[in-house]
């Protein structure tokens, strides 16, 4: 896998003005000197993200995101570092040079590529004679030829071993082929795992090909799917399939529809709605869970029409909305699945049944009527308890909508319910209340450090007072941060916040630490003067740490002569700490 030399990335970071790049993701507008924005990293509502087209860096004063342009787009389309960069050098229309020749590998780069091979071997097989059924099968299906190309949908065919020789022939080994799913081995003998179907390939959420999905097109005796098993670059709990496609769509139609099935999830991206993403089961981890959240969009949960979709709607509803997600819900009545409701019903029927997606406390208030005969009063109690359950954690506004609704729909005093439901939480807790405590206020010497980091990226003039009047920082991650900043300036000759803040990426607890002070210090500059009195903080706390620390070596020190010896250098120094503070 090639990758982009450091050079390139800093013509590339320095050709781009970060305001025109978040401009082209969000709306931007100037105040001051700098530029603001509704931050997309929480949910704002006024604009609180900064950014400083003088520094070439963002912050947001809430949520305490913070960067240059790579970090931004990296947070926002939810993508790497070396895609970041890519995206911005497009965006800019530069003309990126890769570097082929880095001694650097990706920990899954023949892994990747050996998958790549496979899903071209699977296209190019459905693209001849032989996949002129196949084609067939999905025209019937409303798979175009269009779409058979955006989802590069391919054939594995009936021979036992065509695409186990020509891997062979590539120079891969049985260990390396059979680790990623591709064969079967029997004893002595070798066999595709997928023999005669029509191949979906799976994608990691940067587009890279990781495993697949192989379906029948006219035989009926064997599995409808097969899938790839789990591989070490195969988890299904990382994957969304059709994520890479439909991130653009996403981002513009504001919202994402999640469907059971990658043939789903096809087919609706078929039928012209291309915000769509697959489940690789019925289950969500929460590195999906995380991917969802920074979309930063309602959710329409649109799972199979039967019982165990049902079931896994309520489960995936609650659990989003616990994660902080607005979620909607779609039950798609006369199908079982998108696919079926498409091909009986057509394409404006099912964008009608979006229209209407019901919010999710709406869909639970009825699925909980289910099984139940609300005229039975032990049915009936039942059933407002379990509301009442529902709405617990919900906003007080939420909570006094549904307690009226209930009571003139079910004839129950709005005080009962009031009261039973402040019952359901006291009684409802499992765990001791948790102590909220208030973020620790910085000491005077923290603040001190972190001015004097910030002020040493942002005036390499600073870097020379630095060296000269306080050298070295007591705390490792300060110590190390120092270093490579003056490290970087020597081996550059100048230094700035944006190109440093990419020098140090590799080093996540230093880069950290950076975005860390960008967040606090980007609104303004730090004067030489500030800079100074800083140094002197430092400087005094070191001191006044010294004679604590002779004074507690005298305490326990028994030798009289070094006893002397060391009070008298207590007096010496307590001498330089007065004399600090009459300046």
């Amino acid at each position: 896998m090639a990758y982009i030399k450091e050079e390139e990335i800093n013509v590339i970071r320095q050709s781009a003005d970060i305001v025109d790049i978040i401009s082209s993701y969000l709306s931007v507008s100037k105040k001051g000197r700098n530029f603001v924005a509704v931050c997309p990293f929480h949910d704002d509502h006024s604009p609180s993200l900064v950014i400083s087209q003088e520094k070439q860096i963002f912050n947001c004063f809430t949520c305490r995101t913070a960067g240059n342009v790579f970090r931004f787009v990296m947070l926002y389309e939810n993508v790497d570092f070396v895609t970041a960069v890519k995206t911005v050098a497009e965006k800019i229309g530069y003309h990126l040079e890769i570097d082929a020749s880095s001694n650097k590998t990706n920990d899954f780069e023949k892994e990747l590529g050996l998958m790549d091979l496979a899903k071209k071997y699977f296209v190019n097989n459905i693209n001849t004679s032989m996949g002129s059924d196949a084609k067939e099968y999905l025209a019937k299906r409303g798979i175009t030829e269009d779409i058979i190309k955006e989802f590069e949908i391919g054939l594995s065919l009936p021979n036992k071993d065509n695409l186990y020789q020509i891997l062979v022939n590539k120079n891969y080994s049985l260990e390396d082929i059979e680790s990623l799913g591709l064969v079967n081995k029997y004893g002595l003998n070798v066999y595709d795992t997928f023999q005669n179907r029509i191949m979906i390939p799976i994608t990691n959420l940067n587009g890279a090909v990781v495993g697949f999905t192989g379906r029948i097109f006219h035989q009926e005796d064997m599995a409808k799917y097969l899938n790839t098993k789990e591989t070490k670059i195969f988890k299904k709990g990382h994957i969304l399939f059709n994520y890479h496609n439909a991130l653009r769509y996403i981002k513009e139609q504001r919202q994402v529809i999640i469907v059971e099935g990658n043939m789903d999830a096809i087919k609706v991206s078929a039928s012209g709605i291309k915000n769509v993403i697959a489940l690789m089961g019925v289950a969500l981890s929460n590195e999906q869970i995380m991917v969802l959240k920074k979309l930063r969009v309602p959710i329409i949960l649109m799972l199979d029409n039967d019982d165990a979709g049902l079931d896994a709607t309520v489960k995936l509803g609650e659990l989003l909305e616990k994660s902080g997600l607005e979620v909607l819900v779609v039950r798609l009545s006369g199908a079982k699945d998108p696919d079926e409701y498409i091909e009986a019903f057509g394409v404006p029927a099912f964008e009608e049944v979006i229209k209407h997606a019901l919010k999710f406390l709406d869909f639970k208030l009825e699925y909980l009527k289910q099984n139940k005969n609300l005229h039975n009063m032990e049915d009936l109690i039942k059933y407002l308890k379990e509301v009442l359950e529902s709405v617990k954690d919900k906003d007080d506004l939420t909570k006094e909508v549904i307690i009226t609704k209930i009571s003139k729909d079910y004839e129950v005093d709005a005080s009962v319910l009031r009261k039973a439901l402040g019952k359901e939480n006291n009684s409802s807790s499992h765990l001791p209340p948790v102590e909220v405590q208030a973020p620790q206020k910085k000491s005077r010497y923290s603040l001190a450090t972190d001015k004097i980091l910030f002020g040493m990226m942002d005036n390499p003039a600073y870097i020379s007072i630095y060296k000269n009047r306080l050298g070295y920082f007591k705390e490792k991650i300060e110590r190390m941060l120092a270093s490579e900043i003056v490290y970087y300036n020597n081996e550059h000759g100048s230094i700035n916040v944006a190109d440093f803040t990419n020098f140090i990426r590799d080093s996540k607890e230093l880069y950290e630490k950076v975005n860390f002070l960008v967040s606090s210090n980007i609104e303004r500059g730090i004067t030489e003067e500030e800079f100074n009195n800083c140094i002197d903080i430092v400087l005094d706390e070191y001191l006044k740490s010294e004679i604590r620390e002779i004074k507690e070596k005298i305490k326990n020190e028994l030798d009289v002569n070094k006893k002397i010896a060391l009070i008298a250098k207590l007096t010496e120094l307590k001498k330089g700490s007065v004399e600090n503070e009459g300046n």
